[in-house]
């Protein structure tokens, strides 16, 4: 295997956890590719995992030190969502103020020209905040999956059955996110001179 850096495993170490992953993680693996992309409109799930692998395997995405394995790829097959090369047809359509749009992710950015500022202000934070979240979460499965199923407006059965839990367990993770949430919104508020 080759040599890591600092902040790194090698290509060769990914490939060799990917390899090493046990059947529970490849069974959750299997979840958050179903999730992904059965709300993001990809192709099928194993097209989401292969893709992922070969970019780990070739060294476009590497390993963070600091993070578990499977947690890392699941964010690889997360972050392919606004992809443009891995992007739908269906995807590419974006609503717009002034009507439908096809569009690729370097034209995303113009989009917020149609919101006036204090949309714009409201979405900074909340792009922050969710980006926050991400990161507090990025080792834990579980709320990974919540966070991004409430993001896609799955509610109850469809909500607890993306997460892969019971309906107390789902309590339990919900009850940890809103937790995490309020100390945001306190953050946010101290920041403002609002608290």
């Amino acid at each position: 295997m080759g040599q890591p850096d600092d902040e790194f495993y090698s290509a060769d170490d990914a490939v060799a956890a990917f390899d090493a992953l046990s059947k529970d993680e490849r069974s959750k693996l299997a979840r958050v590719a179903r999730f992904i992309a059965g709300s993001s409109g990809f192709p099928s799930p194993d097209d989401l995992i292969n893709e992922a692998y070969v970019r780990i395997a070739d060294g476009r995405r590497r390993w963070p030190r600091e993070h578990g394995f499977a947690s890392f790829v699941a964010g690889v097959m997360r972050s392919l969502r606004s992809d443009g090369a891995f992007l739908t047809d269906e995807r590419k359509v974006v609503r717009l103020d002034q009507g439908f749009a096809i569009l690729n992710s370097e034209d995303l950015q113009m989009v917020a020209a149609n919101d006036d500022d204090c949309d714009l202000a409201r979405k900074a934070v909340a792009e922050d905040a969710i980006s926050k979240l991400e990161e507090h979460f990025a080792d834990d499965d579980e709320m990974l999956l919540l966070l991004w199923g409430i993001q896609e407006g799955l509610i109850g059965k469809d909500l607890q059955e993306a997460v892969g839990v019971d309906a107390k367990r789902l309590e339990a993770l919900r009850t940890r996110l809103k937790r995490k949430i309020d100390n945001l919104a306190d953050d946010y508020r101290a920041k403002e001179g609002l608290a």
